[in-house]
């Protein structure tokens, strides 16, 4: 075999070896480094609960929605009716709520309470209601969700507001009727609250407002009811 024969030979084998350590290290690197990565899927949104009431309302809707404890509320207000008394039912509307009826509710507030007498008209005679209504400021928070706008009170025939303000040493009480953030107009709280206002325009002491209630009744119910006094006196 001739010297030029030799080297194509062996230039042709050097050729074969190239090529296949070429496709072997092609191999290695698609199998490891450019395997294909699969696609991860974002964990799904954590939801915010939203707080409901027995009987609730959205903003600027008279309509009255009923939820869990609206059964237990029901019957607790049933218990209560005597032979003669009356159920004051006080729709709470906020300033800038309007009546989705004006002929027939001068306010939001009486449209949520008369919505609310509805739907006890099957167990509470309509004769037995009476429709009321107060007026809260604008909030914010309440254009967002649901809340709470209807307060009750059995009020027995012809009584009148025995309400009265309890001074201590270095606070005051002023009692509500029970389950109710609502009073009417009493001369004893009113007197109290004007030399108050006086009182606190003319020196830089802060009082604080505190709602409270007794130990009856589910604790979120409660607290709402507490604060809903603490708003009215203010």
């Amino acid at each position: 075999m001739s010297t030029l024969v030799k080297w194509l030979v062996m230039l042709v084998l050097w050729l074969l070896f190239s090529l296949l350590a070429f496709q072997a290290c092609v191999k290695d690197c698609c199998d490891g480094c450019c395997a294909p990565t699969e696609a991860t899927t974002p964990p799904p949104p954590v939801e915010t609960a939203v707080q409901r009431y027995p009987i609730d309302f959205n903003w600027n809707n008279a309509q009255a929605f009923t939820n869990e404890g609206f059964e237990a509320m029901r019957t607790r207000l049933v218990n209560e009716m005597g032979p003669d008394n009356t159920l004051v039912i006080t729709g709470r509307y906020y300033a800038s709520e309007a009546s989705p009826d004006p002929a027939k509710y001068a306010t939001m507030g009486l449209a949520r309470a008369a919505m609310v007498r509805d739907l006890l008209a099957q167990y509470i005679p309509a004769e037995r209601i009476v429709l009321a209504d107060l007026k809260l400021d604008d909030n914010a928070t309440a254009r967002a969700g649901y809340f709470e706008a209807t307060d009750f009170e059995w009020r027995a025939k012809d009584a009148k507001e025995t309400s009265e303000v309890v001074q201590l040493d270095n606070k005051a009480v002023i009692r509500f009727p029970y389950s109710s953030a609502v009073k009417d107009p009493d001369p004893s709280v009113d007197e109290y609250l004007d030399k108050l206002a006086l009182r606190l325009s003319q020196t830089t002491e802060r009082v604080r407002l505190t709602g409270h209630t007794d130990d009856r009744g589910e604790d979120d119910s409660n607290m709402a009811l507490s604060k809903r006094r603490a708003e009215f006196i203010h």
